[in-house]
Order: C-alpha cells, then structure tokens, then sequence
C-alpha cells in the first residue's frame, strides 16, 4: 500500500515539472516575440520618418509661405525712410503701414535687388496692400518722395531769399529773420560777423516735410561754405571772395563777363579808385530802374562805392559758383572801365581809359534813347 502511494507521488510531481517547463517555454516564446515585434515597428517607424523628411523637399509645408498681395495695392499711405534705416527697418515700417503683406516678402524682394541699396530716406506716398516687388519699384521712384522744394536764385539779397523760405516752410517772414539771427544755430563762420548776405547759396534744394526757416537757411550756408572749400578759398578770404562775387553777380550779364567785370574790380582797388558801381547804391538805397540818379549816388552809406573807396562792408547778393570763381580767377586785363552798352543782350564794353569808357557810354546812353529802356535816371558817364 504505501509502496502504491510513493509511486503514485513520484509521477505526480514529474507531471508537474513537465507543465512548468512548458509554461516557461510558451512564455519565453512571447517574450521574444514581443521584442521581434517592437524592434520591427522601430525600424518601420525609422523609414516612414526619413521618407516624410525626403517628401517635404519637394512639398514645403504651408506654415513657411512668405505672405505677400498678389496687385498693385489700393488708397494712399505715407512711408517714412529714416537715414541709416536697414532693410529689416524698412520692411517693418512698410508691414506696419498696410503695405506689404509680410516684412519676409519685402526683404525677399529687395534682397534678389541689387538697386534696393539705393533706396533714399525720406518721406514716401504709397498704396495699401501692394506686392512686395511693386513696394520696392515705389521706393526707387523718387516721383514717389514727399519732398519740400525751393530753388533760390543767383543775385538776390536776403530778404528775397527770406521770403522765399517762409513760402516753402509755411513759417511766417518775421519767423524766418529771427532763425538768421541765431547765426550760431546756423554754424555761420566768424569772418561773417554775424551777416548772412552772400552766405546764402542760390541752389535748389529739397526737404522732407516739417522742415524749419533753420534748416533750410543751415543748409544753405554750408552749401556756400563747400563751394569756397571746393575751390581752395581760405577761411581768412572767404569774405572777401564772397564780396567781390556779389558785385560780379549784380554787375554781369553774362559769363563770359564774369572774370573780365571781377580784374576791373581788382584793378580798381588795386589803384585805390573808387568802384563807382550802381548795384552797391542800390543795396543800400534800393529804388526803380537801371540807374542811378545824381542823388542816390550822394546818398551816405558805406555801401555807396560813388562815395567811398573800395569794397563795400560786405556781398550784396547771393553769388553763384560762376561768380566766385571769377572773383578767384579774374581774366587779366589792364581795364578800368566797363559798362553794359546793351540791357537786351547783355553786350558789355571795356576800357582802360576814362575817355574809351566815356565813348562806350554813350553807345549805352542811345541804346537807352532808341529803346525807350526803363531807366529811374541816364546812364552816368563816370560809371563803372
């Protein structure tokens, strides 16, 4: 009986090692399974990754389109450039004024541009809503700048070219003459002793809205300042060249004339004779007509060369570049005369004598009595 039962307890336990055995196969069987599967679905994953990465090459995803108008845009807007603005600078400011759809369109644009360096600062009218690439044509339109313009001319005194700024900056002429007297703020030069006559330059220039009576007469004085660098004027002459050319450009009719009129002037002053010049008389007692009368040449003022010798104290006018350079390069002559024998074309006669001029005058003076030419008083016979 018990024999029975030890066998029985053998075979029973023999059994069971066999189902753990199988057990721990089955399992080990999944185990591996599981892990031939995981590893599979790496790679699988690992090649689908690097196929949508090859695939996007061809297709970039929509998020990277640059924004940008398809026409010509719409309304008007004003776009303002500063000095040293970059690209971006520029692209932002057209993106925040409705221009571009984008500031990436616009610096696209300008960078395939190579004339988009040449944009100038300033004040500009553009439309709403434009393709970058029209955006950037605008701005290399200078028709397209808001700009403030005012052309001075040669020979005309201050107070011409005081009425004149206030025109352009909507200032008032009282407004104008109390910036010229705040000649420090004009970085006027000392040998101008405070007097802006003649360091006007005649020129056009051109301004971006809000400009100011000082900004406009600043420039202009350093405009003149770099003529009379240009030409190698030392500061120590610049008033004395500036003087001169003022009585050239009020003298001269043409410029060919320009150098002759400034040798008479120097040949003058050179034999302490007084200049005897209508124009001076006229700046300083401004009245009708060609010429002077008798009185006016008496009037008492030391801008009067029929009363005092040489030059008067300072130019009379705004002298052009052909005027300054003919008062620094005078055409050598013995002449101590000259004088227009012809108001219609300009015609000038010279003379080294007084009687040569005195014949020349009276070429003037028929000239005057077949014209009929509006004359506040006869030609002088001593003039010039």
């Amino acid at each position: 009986m018990s024999e029975l039962f030890e066998v029985e307890g053998t075979t029973t336990t023999s059994l069971d090692m066999r189902r753990l055995q199988r057990k721990q196969r089955r399992t080990a069987r999944r185990k591996w399974t599981l892990i031939v599967s995981a590893f599979g679905i790496v790679i699988f994953a690992l090649g689908a990754n690097t196929a949508w990465n090859f695939a996007k090459t061809f297709n970039p995803p929509a998020s990277t389109k640059v924004a940008d108008y398809e026409g010509a845009g719409q309304g008007v807007v004003q776009v303002v450039v500063n000095p040293g603005d970059s690209g971006a600078d520029i692209a932002t400011a057209l993106f925040d004024a409705g221009v571009v759809a984008s500031p990436q369109s616009f610096i696209s644009e300008a960078s395939s541009n190579p004339n988009a360096a040449s944009i100038v600062p300033g004040y500009y009218f553009m439309h709403k809503e434009m393709k970058a690439s029209y955006a950037l044509q605008s701005l290399l339109d200078p028709d397209n700048r808001d700009l403030r313009t005012i052309t001075v001319p040669e020979g005309m005194d201050t107070d011409a070219y005081y009425s004149r700024i206030a025109d352009l900056t909507e200032y008032s002429t009282a407004d104008v003459e109390a910036a010229a007297k705040n000649t420090d703020a004009l970085n006027l030069p000392p040998e101008a002793e405070g007097n802006l006559e003649g360091w006007l330059f005649p020129s056009t220039y051109e301004f971006n809205p809000g400009v100011t009576p000082t900004d406009v007469l600043s420039k202009m004085v350093q405009k003149t300042i770099a003529v009379l660098d240009d030409a190698g004027v030392a500061p120590k002459d610049r008033e004395r060249i500036l003087t001169v050319a003022s009585l050239v450009e009020r003298e001269a009719k043409l410029d060919e004339d320009r150098p002759k009129i400034a040798e008479v002037i120097y040949n003058r002053l050179e034999v302490d004779m007084k200049l005897q010049f209508d124009s001076t008389v006229k700046y300083a007692s401004p009245s009708e007509g060609v010429f002077t009368s008798d009185e006016e040449r008496a009037f008492d003022s030391p801008y009067n060369t029929y009363k005092y010798k040489g030059l008067p104290p300072g130019p009379i006018a705004g002298p052009g570049v052909s005027s300054i350079n003919a008062a620094i390069n005078p055409e050598p002559s013995d002449n101590l005369f000259f004088v227009t024998v012809n108001l219609t074309t300009g015609e000038t006669a010279y003379a080294e004598t007084l009687e040569q001029h005195q014949m020349n005058v009276k070429i003037l003076q028929k000239y005057v009595a077949d014209t009929n030419a509006k004359a506040s008083a006869s030609p002088s016979p001593s003039a010039n």
